[in-house]
This record gives structure tokens, sequence and C-alpha cells, in this order.
């Protein structure tokens, strides 16, 4: 496969991208705009007027296809397949820390315990988004430090909103609730 070529499995999970931002538009509301890609002239992606939409409309997705993966889960059996087998297709990991692929399977399918996602031993995880308001990639590392500097980091100096969230944070601390 050349470079230009692109897999079926990516293609996809594009379309399934652009079906959950329909879905966000048919059952949340949602209006559809074009935002220019950074680093490319005349090149834009299509985006949603109210990010939220699209984080239910992909939970509803999401829900919808974990249904449809314990339905064909449930089948191989019929054909013979192990556990293991299955445990392969969800490409869960091989047997470790006393517990096997097809014990992991088990537990997720049937006994509703998903996996826990892959992550380096004490790395907090983090996300990386574009400020709306300064335009600047900020590292988001979640709701669980006080000071707004230590959840969010990379917003310009004199972002409004980051300014408005020092403010807040400020007010909080001094026992302030008239904000």
């Amino acid at each position: 496969m050349s470079a230009l070529e692109v897999s079926r499995r990516t293609q996809a999970a594009t379309s399934t991208r652009e079906h959950v931002r329909r879905v966000a538009v048919a059952a949340y509301g949602a209006t559809e705009a074009q935002e220019p890609i950074e680093g490319f002239h005349g090149l834009s992606r299509s985006v949603l007027d109210d990010p939220l939409a699209g984080v239910r409309a992909g939970r509803l997705v999401a829900d919808v296809a974990a249904g449809a993966v314990r339905e064909w889960a449930l089948r191989p059996g019929g054909y013979g397949w192990s556990w293991d087998a299955v445990g392969a297709a969800l490409e869960l990991p091989g047997p470790s820390d006393g517990s096997t692929r097809a014990e992991a399977a088990w537990e997720w399918l049937v006994e509703h315990r998903p996996p826990a996602p892959a992550r380096e031993v004490g790395r907090p995880g983090s996300a990386v988004w574009t400020c709306t308001t300064c335009r600047a990639r900020v590292r988001d590392t979640g709701p669980f430090a006080s000071h707004p500097d230590d959840r969010e980091n990379g917003h310009l100096d004199d972002c409004t909103r980051r300014l408005g969230s020092l403010k807040a944070w400020r007010r909080e601390m001094e026992g302030d609730t008239d904000v």
C-alpha cells in the first residue's frame, strides 16, 4: 500500500466520525460550519457550532456500538470460536497480571467491566485543544488541580478566558462567593 492510500479501517473510522457529526445535527440540533485547518491554505473541515451536541452524539453512537459489539461477540461461540479468539478480535492484550485474554473478553462483554486504557505509568493523562478565545493550543490535564494554570497550560498570557478563570479562582480562594 502506498503512502497515499488509506486503509479500509481508516476510511471506516472517518465515516464513523462523519456519522457522529450528522447525529449531532439530526438528534441534538447542532449546526455545521467550516473551520480552516491550521497550516493548510484553502483547506477546511466541518465542525459543530455546539461541541456538547457532538459529545452527546458521540455517546449515543458509542452506546449503540457497545451493544452491537456485545451482540456480535456472543455469536462466535456458536461457530466454535473461543473467548480467547473474541479477545483477540477485540484487540485485547495477551495474558498478563494473572488473567487471560479470554477472561478479559468475558469481563468486558458479559460483566460490563471494560479493560483500563493503556497509559504510561506515572504519566498523567491529558487532552490538547485550541482555545476559541486566544486561538492557542492548550494542554488540559483535567479538573484535578486547584489553580487554572495547573489544569490548562498554553493559553496566551492575555487570554480573556484564562484571565477570567484566574479571577474566579482568586475569588474562590478568598472566600468571596459573589462571582
